[in-house]
């Protein structure tokens, strides 16, 4: 059991939550959501210890372990990969160190000897012996193939990282589970993996996610962190949203009802303020209307975005067609696309999945022709216009740091009318003196509102985005869904977010598991991406 007995957390003036009380559950899942900057991860490093909260106290049965994935993934770059994930269980990974340090003392004493008898028979008591085995086979499930076992963290790559210390967080299968954004760097057969894992755990889990279909699939309730307090709703997130949309239509109705009392009010001390007869009756209403226009409503967290993908000429019938090509990477050991033929007609709406690193990417680039194919060709009507959402967008902030937002957005639109670029920008939350922030200083979510700017000004009839939801919020996220599924034009989009998929796309084409020397198998599915799931049995 785990519990909050009045929490309060506050950072200067600004307060995140306060008398916080919860209690949370063994064999339950709690989602924990709210928009960027409320404080998710910090509620999260207060249930750990991490962090001492302002008021109140944290509640932890003695003896439960707990297994925690932060955000923060550094800090293990001298441990081997398979060290980090033993590293979860950490009474067995003690007694480990400890039988490593005195089986290499030089000077090794009988004292030293009856104390490494102990702790080896403490060590196979606690199946110490077979962690090793363990941990690898939950690396291996979460993507992490048995060659890198033996590498330290500092020569695999930041996905990787991610689902390492993931293998860390749950191989031990800990009594509390904190996971903090576990479905980052995560593939959909990974996040699969996760949810049959937390489907069969029976100990506390606590996650924050914006993935809306991880949610549903995994929590059993939904955490909202908001008003300045922590709410638990009973189910996941869909049935929490269902919920909060009524409570929020009664709070604005509330709302609606004392602004009209108020103005009730108002009209008949006005009328009667200079009747003696009636001047106690208007005092009275006076102090009541004080009293009413007093009462302090603390305000949402949540602020949406306002997307809008104009398309001034729509383009002709084809838009791509690729014919019979085959590429490989200099140097590389097998041809990521081979043979590949397809056509992508106007009003087409196609993701692009499959696993990390099995050449979604990849695919993008050939279609933008940013890379060439050894064979084949990649041809584009002459009626299209196109704007791209690059994965590794952070590339178009590089060496402009000192730009303002303003300025930065300048440099991508022909259309340099003022009120134009300040109205875009302002749907995208960046309203008055946020304009002149300097690029440099901007967050990941930040800098991804920027980059949907760029892709709206551009007024392209087809748009290409690779990974658009990252480092997105849930409101966010839902914007960008509701723009996209108003978007008249062609979109190709590359994305782990199934629910997103779901909404937008119509087609899809499908990279999956590739053997040795051998491109990825394709299958460009004429459906939506449910259905293929369905089909395949993914889920």
């Amino acid at each position: 059991m785990l519990a909050t007995a009045g929490l309060g957390m506050a950072f200067g003036q600004k307060a995140l939550f306060e008398n916080v009380s919860l209690k949370f559950t063994a064999g339950n899942s709690y989602g924990l959501i709210g928009a960027n900057g409320t404080g998710k991860s910090t509620f999260l490093k207060i249930l750990t210890g991490e962090l001492e909260p302002s008021t109140g106290q944290v509640i932890k049965e003695p003896g439960k372990r707990m297994g925690w994935l932060k955000q923060d993934i550094s800090g293990f770059e001298a441990f081997q990969v398979i060290q980090v994930a033993l590293m979860g269980h950490q009474d067995i990974w003690k007694i480990q160190a400890d039988i490593d340090r005195l089986s290499a003392k030089e000077d090794f004493t009988d004292a030293d000897g009856e104390k490494l008898a102990l702790l080896q028979e403490q060590f196979g008591e606690m199946d110490g012996y077979s962690q090793e085995s363990k941990a690898a086979e939950v690396l291996t499930d979460l993507g992490v193939p048995p060659e890198l076992h033996q590498k330290k963290m500092s020569e695999i790559n930041t996905a990787l990282k991610v689902r390492v210390l993931l293998a860390q967080a749950v191989f031990s299968n800990p009594d509390i589970l904190l996971l903090d954004e576990p479905t980052n760097n995560l593939d959909i057969p990974a996040m699969v993996w996760l949810e049959q894992y937390l489907a069969d755990y029976e100990g506390t889990v606590i996650v924050v996610s914006h993935d809306r279909h991880f949610l549903n699939r995994v929590c059993t309730h939904t955490c909202d962190v908001d008003y300045r307090t922590v709410r638990i709703f009973s189910g996941p997130y869909d049935v929490y949203q269902a919920q909060e949309q009524l409570a929020r239509a009664q709070r604005s109705k509330e709302g609606g009802r004392v602004e009209r009392q108020v103005e009730k009010l108002k009209k008949f001390v006005e009328r009667f303020k200079s009747n003696a007869a009636r001047s106690k009756q208007a005092t009275s209403r006076v102090k009541l209307i004080n009293e009413l226009s007093g009462q302090k409503v603390v305000p949402s967290s949540r602020v949406s975005p306002r997307l809008y993908f104009k398309v001034p000429k729509p383009s002709g019938q084809d838009v791509i067609k690729v014919e019979n090509i085959t590429f490989r990477y200099p140097g590389g050991d097998r041809d990521m696309v081979r043979n590949f033929t397809t056509r992508v007609d106007r009003g087409d709406r196609l993701a692009i999945v499959g696993r990390n690193g099995v050449g979604k990417s990849t695919l993008v680039r050939l279609l933008l022709g940013e890379l060439t194919p050894q064979k084949g060709k990649v041809e584009w009507s002459t009626t299209t216009s196109r704007t791209y959402f690059p994965q590794e967008g952070g590339s178009l902030f590089e060496g402009k740091g000192e730009l303002s937002i303003f300025e930065w957005i300048r440099q991508y639109t022909e259309n340099q009318d003022i009120n134009n670029m300040r109205a875009m920008l302002g749907r995208m939350l960046f309203s008055g003196d946020d304009v002149k922030k300097p690029v440099g200083v901007l967050s990941g979510g930040e800098k991804v509102r920027c980059l949907l700017s760029m892709v709206m000004l551009a007024e392209a009839n087809t748009l290409i985005l690779d990974e658009p939801t990252s480092h997105l919020d849930m409101e966010s996220i839902e914007a960008l869904q509701e723009g996209l599924e108003e978007f008249t034009g062609t979109l190709i989009v590359v994305s782990h977010d199934r629910e997103f998929i779901d909404q937008v796309a119509t087609r899809v084409i499908v990279l999956d598991d590739y053997a040795k020397g051998e491109p990825a198998p394709l299958t460009d599915w004429k459906g939506d991406y449910l259905t293929y799931r369905a089909t395949r049995k993914l889920e």
